[in-house]
């Protein structure tokens, strides 16, 4: 089986089939299983979750058809057995592409900067769009955020990565465009910085740092911290820039 959760809620049972169709109670269903893969899942937090109102009379007896019906786009019967605990979804390791992103940057972090910009890009490109794309469920906000936060620490780890290696015409487009999207995060304009600086562009280093800390100071009513700061004082003082930046 292969199970995506990195983007639209998608499933099948091997790489070349096509995915399970399915509408949104199902996709919201295998989420909830997906997110707790292994671990029993209770009857009352499914109910809860999927329909967010008091339980109706006959609301067990539909959720059990539910459940049947997702039962029946998998590989086999076992995938999703209940127990005295709830239901437990059994994932293989390397099912989920959650598990295999995880992986990946983990294994980056055991190698050099070449070796670990390929793993983190390779990690980052089974990302699809937003987690649980067209599954509303507040059960999965939390789980939406944590993931989104590995992502953007692994864009982090890549163009810190590709900075170490010199790649600076590739990582100062990226790194430009992400540090906008997410502007309270210093490391990502201290690696814009770094990669500027190294260029000969020290001007731009610059701007960056003042757009950087007008944001911090408009936004948090901050300074930018020790590292930013400093990063600055070696750009101002013609000094070598160089490693990964803001940490």
């Amino acid at each position: 089986m292969q199970f995506a959760i990195l983007g639209p809620v998608r499933w099948r049972k091997d790489e070349d089939a096509a995915d399970q169709p399915a509408g949104p109670v199902r996709r919201g269903l295998l989420a909830l299983f997906l997110v707790r893969h292994g671990t029993p899942v209770s009857a009352e937090f499914l109910l809860d979750a999927l329909w967010r109102e008091p339980p109706a009379p006959h609301a067990l007896r539909r959720l059990q058809v539910q459940i049947h019906r997702l039962r029946a786009t998998l590989d086999s019967p076992g995938r999703l057995e209940f127990t005295s605990g709830g239901y437990v979804l059994h994932v293989v390791d390397g099912e989920l592409d959650a598990d295999r992103f995880a992986a990946l940057v983990t294994e980056a972090g055991r190698h050099g900067p070449e070796r670990a910009a390929g793993l983190l890009r390779q990690a980052l490109g089974l990302w699809r769009g937003r987690p649980f794309a067209g599954v509303e469920l507040p059960a999965l906000a939390g789980d939406v955020q944590r993931l989104g936060e590995q992502q953007i620490a692994a864009y982090e780890e890549l163009y810190a990565a590709e900075v170490r290696c010199g790649r600076y015409a590739t990582a100062i487009p990226e790194l430009t465009t992400l540090a906008r999207r997410h502007p309270l995060r210093e490391r990502l304009p201290g690696l814009l910085m770094t990669a500027l600086a190294a260029s000969g562009r020290q001007a731009d280093a610059l701007a960056v740092y003042r757009e950087a800390r007008r944001v911090l100071v408009g936004e948090l009513g901050l300074e930018p911290g020790p590292e930013l700061r400093e990063l600055e004082r070696r750009v101002l003082a013609g000094e070598p820039v160089g490693g990964g930046g803001a940490s």
